[in-house]
Order: structure tokens, then C-alpha cells, then sequence
């Protein structure tokens, strides 16, 4: 546990060094006016998009020890699943079409009229962190989509994020959940992260009374299943 908790501060410490060295540099040039007019934009989207990743680490970090410390508490409602995917899907989506991905959700009209009693920003969480994975691990990869499927099993909605990456040994999964770990593929290849997305995101799951799992797909690629119990109400009115 030591040299694990050793090896996340050591993980922590660059992915904070990356994105500040970046703000200094950026707003350095941009301050002493040394960059051309027509780069300007492109000078901020960049500033944005490290300002997110920085957002999104410290997220994950706080969130976790909050868990930790017994302090995190999910706020469970009632809701349907359309505005579930409406309110959880959003950030992830914007995330996949950033790094170029194409993105593509999948819910029938029966699917969406079902109730789910759950935590809609931890499930936002869940899903950002999935997709955030998968951006990171199938880039290069093709095809560049990755899919959202929302659909009842049994007594649980099953919301599955794949990608059309290297997916990722039996080994590895066997360990994808624990805190503070990277596979030895990930850390060879310098991947962006700590190793605390996928154990948070666990958390967060069985906390909301759900799970979550990783299903690879027959043929090939990667895939998460996030459950979440469905309501007693079957279906809930949208306004």
C-alpha cells in the first residue's frame, strides 16, 4: 500500500506539472503579446482544455478521499432515464468529441420512459471517467467512436460505454479497480491519469446501490457496464 500511495503522489505530481507548466508558458506569450492574432484561439482552446483536465484531476482526487473519510453521502432522487441521459451524458459527449471522437448513444423510447432512483452528477462522474478512459486508451484506434447503450436488465438499468481500442488483458482487468494502480502497459506508454478514476467510479456505483463491471466485447475493443437500480415506479412523467 505504501509504495502504491508512493507511486500515485509521484502520478499526482506530474499530472499537476503538466498543465501549469503549460498555463505559465501560454499566458507568458500571450501577456508579452508574442502570439500572432490568428493563433490567439487556439492558444486559449488549449489553456481550456488543460484547465479541465486539471478540474477533472482534482475532482477524481477529492471525491475519492471524501469516500475515504465516510463524508460523501449520494443524494438519491427519482427520475427517468431520458433525463438521466440528459443530465449525465452531456459533459462526457463534449469530452469524446474534443479528442475527436465520434460520439454515439443508444436508448429506445421504452428505455427512456423507465425510473431510476440514483445520484445524477455522481452518474455523470461514473460515465466522464469511463469516457475519459477511453479517449486516453483508443486513440489512434479505429474506428474513433465511442458508444453509450442504456437498456433494462431485470431489475437494473445497464448503461454500457465502449470504445473500439486495445481493450485490455485478463490480467489487467483483474486489477483495474484498485486505487492508486496503472497497468504496466499504461505506464510504459506515459498515459495521462493517477489510477483513481475506475476505483472511484466503483465506489460511486455501489454507493448509488449499482455496480460497476468490465465487459470486454467478442469482438474486441473495450467495454464498462454501469448498473443502477431501477425504481419501484416503473415509469416517470416528463413535464
Amino acid at each position: 500500500l505504501s509504495e502504491r500511495r508512493a507511486a500515485f503522489v509521484s502520478s499526482v505530481t506530474h499530472e499537476l506539472r503538466t498543465p501549469l507548466t503549460t498555463f505559465r508558458l501560454y499566458s507568458g506569450l500571450l501577456e508579452e503579446g508574442m502570439v500572432p492574432s490568428q493563433e490567439v484561439p487556439t492558444y486559449h482552446a488549449t489553456l481550456r482544455r488543460e484547465a479541465d483536465r486539471l478540474t477533472h484531476l482534482v475532482e477524481n482526487v477529492l471525491a475519492y478521499a471524501r469516500l475515504e473519510r465516510g463524508r460523501h453521502a449520494a443524494r438519491l432522487a427519482p427520475l427517468s432515464v431520458a433525463d438521466l441521459l440528459e443530465q449525465a451524458t452531456a459533459r462526457p459527449a463534449e469530452r469524446a468529441t474534443q479528442a475527436g471522437f465520434e460520439w454515439q448513444l443508444h436508448a429506445d423510447a421504452a428505455t427512456r420512459g423507465l425510473a431510476v432512483t440514483t445520484d445524477p452528477a455522481a452518474v455523470e462522474q461514473v460515465l466522464f471517467n469511463l469516457v475519459d478512459n477511453a479517449c486516453k486508451y483508443a486513440r489512434g484506434a479505429g474506428p474513433a467512436v465511442i458508444e453509450l447503450a442504456a437498456a433494462a436488465c431485470g431489475r437494473s438499468l445497464a448503461i454500457a460505454v465502449r470504445d473500439h481500442g486495445p481493450g485490455v488483458t485478463a490480467r489487467e482487468a483483474a486489477r483495474l479497480f484498485e486505487p492508486f494502480r496503472k497497468s504496466a502497459h499504461d505506464a510504459a506508454e506515459g498515459a495521462a491519469g493517477v489510477g483513481l478514476g475506475l476505483a472511484l467510479s466503483r465506489r460511486l456505483a455501489r454507493q448509488m446501490g449499482g455496480e460497476l463491471a468490465y465487459e470486454p466485447p467478442t469482438d474486441g475493443g473495450g467495454r464498462f457496464v454501469l448498473t443502477l437500480p431501477l425504481a419501484a415506479a416503473a415509469v416517470v412523467a416528463r413535464p
